[in-house]
């Protein structure tokens, strides 16, 4: 997976997301619009994968989206500040 999105859209969309995990719907929704799982949630995130059998879904796979994510978002703060 590529993205926190791959990751919502695995489960099924934002709704299956929001069931799976317990989420509010508001939050479900903003985690898809933003590309983001927060941190505190990966480990309820990669327990509901588990048990739908949704494969690629680990704390290593979402701390490095997370990575990959802060990398792009410096990146493009320093070509601003060019």
């Amino acid at each position: 997976m590529q993205s926190f999105s791959d990751i919502i859209a695995a489960f099924g969309g934002v709704v299956p997301f929001r069931d799976a995990l317990g989420l509010p719907d508001v939050n479900a929704r903003q985690m898809k619009q933003r590309d983001s799982i927060p941190a505190g949630y990966w480990p309820r995130t990669v327990e509901a994968a588990l048990e739908r059998g949704i494969k690629g879904v680990t704390l290593e796979a979402l701390a490095d989206l997370a990575a990959a994510k802060l990398d792009e978002t410096n990146r493009a703060k320093l070509e601003a500040a060019q």
